[in-house]
This record gives structure tokens, sequence and C-alpha cells, in this order.
């Protein structure tokens, strides 16, 4: 059915999705209200402020001085000099960047998972997405989890955006330039935020090569235009330091990954715990949508396999590294699990299956929101460490 559009020009799906944007936007007031600034974002902040000061670069082997600069640079400039004593005063001021970047993360799966699966694929994954505990939490920490997240999200489904367009009979380059500056940009996010997550560029290359077969050369030029881009940006990050970005790029640890984690229990144990935390809807969805992938020949196809292989491929890498990076992987896999479950579930609604998959899919989501919010208001009482 057409979409309606409203007498000022939005259409019912767009306001829609904004309204359930607000309602994400009003559980992170309420978590930035009551939890205060953690040990972990006040070493951020003081990396970040101790690099525009010009003393020290605030980049570490792990990632680059992108997120300490994020928290640092609205402080700097709005309070000048403060305490550590202070730094609660100012947490909206320090969360800011963050929780825009929560907002355009649930924005951007909205708009992929509709472009792909329609309006009630594009609902099923925002719904899923803004009452995600784990979400609304990572979003609304002046930490790495959800840039990265944004980053990679971005990072390949503008990859596939651009591969699309290399059917079209135009100079490619030229004619990309806007896709392919915003495709430089989210490697420059993703990889800044956790140097171990270049990763994500494998998938992102074989699936612009895949789409965009028919002019493979074309395509590899773009993607080496991206990474340029991408470079200048880091470069950026590093205050235009040459020396100290080389240097940095040197002692980067761009991998941790050991053959002999896959085999630890301990892994699989955090796998289970961090998709627990996750929610019960999501979880509940990947199982359901996982069975139904293997057993229904309509729901393979690339709107749902390619989500799936960037998560496989992030899941696997969580397996094989160590407790804080696997996190991090985990988290950014979160996105392309619920892209993918929308995929799955848009199809069974359509369906003879369409009333059971009604049930279930209505279930999870009720059941997400309501141990989200539930969690939500316990902070009051238990706070968060």
């Amino acid at each position: 059915m057409p979409a309606r559009t409203l007498p000022f020009g939005a259409k019912l799906p767009q306001l829609a999705a904004a309204f359930l944007l607000l309602v994400f936007l009003a559980q992170c007031i309420w978590f930035i209200a009551v939890v205060p600034v953690s040990s972990l974002e006040s070493s951020y902040i003081e990396d970040g402020l101790v690099q525009l000061d010009n003393m020290a670069n605030a980049g570490s082997p792990e990632r680059s001085p992108l997120v300490p600069l994020m928290a640092a640079v609205p402080l700097k400039h709005v309070a000048g000099r403060i305490t550590w004593e202070q730094l609660d005063a100012y947490r909206f001021l320090i969360r800011l960047p963050f929780l825009l970047c929560g907002l355009m993360l649930g924005a951007s799966l909205w708009y992929v998972a509709r472009r792909l699966y329609g309006n009630f694929g594009g609902f099923i994954a925002l719904a899923l997405y803004i009452f995600s505990p784990l979400i609304v939490v990572q979003a609304n920490q002046a930490q790495e989890d959800i840039v990265a997240a944004w980053g990679a999200f971005g990072l390949v489904f503008t990859a596939i955006a651009v591969a699309h367009t290399l059917y079209a009979p135009r100079e490619v380059i030229l004619w990309n330039w806007r896709r392919i500056v915003l495709l430089g940009i989210s490697i420059a996010l993703c990889i800044g935020a956790q140097f171990p997550l270049w990763i994500v560029l494998l998938p992102a290359l074989g699936f612009l090569l895949w789409v965009g077969h028919v002019r493979p050369g074309a395509a590899l030029v773009i993607f080496a235009t991206a990474c340029a881009i991408a470079a200048l940006v880091l470069f950026a990050f590093y205050g235009f330091r040459p020396v100290v970005f080389f240097e940095s790029l040197q002692q980067a640890q761009w991998s941790q990954f050991t053959p002999l984690n896959l085999i630890s229990a301990l892994n699989y144990k955090l796998v289970g715990e961090f998709f627990l935390q996750a929610g019960l809807g999501p979880i509940v969805l990947v199982i359901g949508g996982l069975v139904t992938f293997v057993l229904w020949k309509r729901a393979r196809y690339f709107g749902t396999v390619a989500p799936l292989i960037a998560a496989g491929v992030l899941v696997f890498a969580a397996l094989g590294n160590e407790h804080f990076s696997a996190l991090v992987f985990l988290f950014v896999s979160l996105p392309f699990l619920i892209l993918f479950v929308s995929g799955v579930a848009v199809d069974l609604l359509e369906s003879r299956y369409a009333v059971f998959a009604n049930a279930v899919i209505i279930g999870a989501v009720i059941a997400n929101a309501t141990i989200d919010i539930y969690g939500l208001m316990e902070l009051r009482h238990f706070g968060v460490k």
C-alpha cells in the first residue's frame, strides 16, 4: 500500500519512524540524567583534553584519538577548564556526540531495512533497536562501541549502494563522489574507533565486487579512493601531525585474533551472555531467523545474506579475540543481526505462517520493550557500574 503523504510533505512511515526515534531519545535522556560519568569515560575525556592542549596524543595501540576527542571537544569549547569533580555537571554535553551516533545508527538501520524489506521490515528493525537495553546503554556513554557500530554499518551498506550505481552508464568517480566521501568517512569512524575493526573492510569489499561485478575495475578504484579519504580523516584525528600519525599506525594493534581462543569455552560463554544482555527479543528472533534461513529457501537472498555474512565475520572475530575487543566486535554485529531477522520476519509475515509469525514478532518486541523500560527504571535505585 503506498504511503499517505501528509500536508507538510512528510509521509506516515517517516513520521512513525521519527516517533520511535523520539522514544529512543527519551530513554537516552533518562539514562544520562540518572547515570553518572564512569571512570572509563573520565579517562577518555582526560586523553582528549590533553591532546587539545597539544601535550600528548590521545590515541592508543587499540584506537585512534577519535573517541577521546568526541568526548572532550564539546566540553573544551563550552566549559573551558574544569575539575574532574565537575564532570557530572556536563555529562549531557560529554555524551551528546555518542547519543547522536546512536540516533543516526537507528535512522540508518530503519532506512536500510525499509529499502530492503518494505515498511514492515523497517519498523521491526527499528523497534528491536530502540528497545535493546545494550544499545540504550552503549549509545549514552563516551566509549567506542556506538561509534564503531555506526561506522561499520555505514561502511557495508554504503559500499553496497555504490555498487548498485555501477550499472549506470556514467562517469563513476565524478558522479558518485558524495557516496564515496560517505564511504570514506564510514571507514574512518569504524577503524578510528577500534583498529582491529579493519576486518569489516573484507565483507564491504566483497559486496562491492559482488553487486558491482559488471565493472570490477571501477569498483576497486572507488574502494581505493574511499580508503584514501578515510586515511585523510584519520590523519585529521591526529591533528595533521605526520610523525605522530605514522608512529601511531606502526604501533597499532591491528589484530588480537588468536586461533586458540576459538576453542575457549569462556569466549562462547561471553557471546551467550552478550546476546542475553541485548534483550530477549533479538535473541529469540535471531535463533528463529537462523532456523528459518536454513530450512526455507525463500528466506535466502542477498537482502538477508549480506547482513548475515557481515554479522558472521564479526562474531567469528569476537570468538578469536580477547575479552574487551570481543565485546566491541559483538556489539558491532548487533545492527546487522537485527537487520537480518527483520528480513526473515517480513518473509514469514507474507507466508501461510503469518499468524504464528505475527505472534512471535509482536511478543518479542513487547518483551524486549518491557525488559528495557524496567531496566531503565531500576537504574534510579541501583545505578550502573
